[in-house]
């Protein structure tokens, strides 16, 4: 192990609130996804070998050294840090699955990204773009990072704390709505979100920090045939996670472990607020618990 990112979900599961299904203890490692080099492979493993640059979705990733299945590996750009990394795994994940197989986003379209500033968000921007949105929007509470989410490629940022969210997107979308709403916030956000969207929108639920429940109009939502559709990687099987992680290769190649030259496209590299050496894992979550940091947040493993 070299990086491993925070995530919002480390915090959930230190304070017991990040439940899954599973038969899994209680108490368990914290950290999701990770980047380092693998030391050793099982003999019926193709495709990697001891000392190959790796990056993974993995539960307990804040340690020295962990096992994984061979499926759930992805190839890290050799451009690309162990720290940005770390950075990359969850949020390009959770992304490409919500904008892909469940939004089943087609170049060309207009995409929304509440909290567009948070790490996934920014990431969840970048691979809308390079997966050919015609016309992002992107909404924050305070209007902060405008000008980077205008580098990473939002076209429109919406403060929601003084502006009408639906009101703007459909004067943005000249009337016809968005496409796709990417919502890692929730709550009070569904209205908008059904008013907001155009006809045969998709509306993708992802993060409920503004809480879980919300008014759904059900004549709008028939009128205009849109699909609510929620995700999360919880109450998955290893096999479904699998195939999150297949489907992400198959859009960028550079991540598969055959690519001759894995270079990464540019506009996809992480944005890394903050690297800490991880025996400041403290800092770091007092960092995130404050809601300040634009990018992501990284510990990186002494060696």
């Amino acid at each position: 192990m070299h990086a491993a990112s925070v995530n919002r979900a480390d915090l959930l599961q230190r304070n017991g609130a990040y439940h899954s299904t599973t038969s899994a203890p209680a108490l368990q490692p914290l950290g999701l996804d990770v980047a380092g080099e693998i030391i050793e492979v099982s003999s019926d493993v193709g495709g990697f070998v001891p000392g190959d640059r790796v990056m993974t979705m993995v539960g307990g990733g804040y340690a020295e050294q962990v096992v994984v299945d061979a499926s759930m590996l992805l190839s890290l750009p050799r451009n690309w840090s162990y720290v940005e990394g770390a950075a990359a795994v969850v949020g390009f994940m959770t992304s490409h699955n919500a904008l892909i197989t469940a939004a089943r986003m087609a170049s060309g379209e207009t995409v929304c990204v509440h909290a567009a500033t948070s790490a996934v968000g920014l990431q969840s921007v970048q691979l809308a773009r390079y997966l050919g949105a015609s016309q992002i929007i992107g909404t924050s509470r305070s209007g902060r990072g405008r000008d980077l989410l205008k580098r990473v490629g939002v076209d429109e940022l919406v403060d929601t704390s003084v502006s009408d969210f639906a009101s703007r997107a459909l004067e943005v979308t000249r009337g016809q709505g968005l496409d796709v709403i990417l919502d890692y916030v929730g709550g009070g956000l569904l209205p908008d979100n059904v008013a907001a969207a155009a006809i045969q929108g998709r509306i993708i639920g992802i993060g409920r920090l503004g809480g879980s429940e919300g008014t759904l109009d059900m004549e709008a939502l028939a009128f205009k045939r849109l699909e609510i559709v929620g995700v999360t990687f919880r109450t998955r099987s290893a096999a479904e996670k699998s195939d999150v992680v297949q489907a992400l290769c198959r859009d960028i190649p550079t991540f598969r472990p055959d690519t001759v030259d894995n270079q990464a496209p540019e506009e996809l590299r992480p944005i890394i607020y903050r690297a800490l050496p991880w025996s400041r894992i403290d800092f770091a979550h007092e960092l995130m618990e404050e809601n300040k940091a634009l990018g992501k947040l990284v510990l990186e493993v002494e060696q």
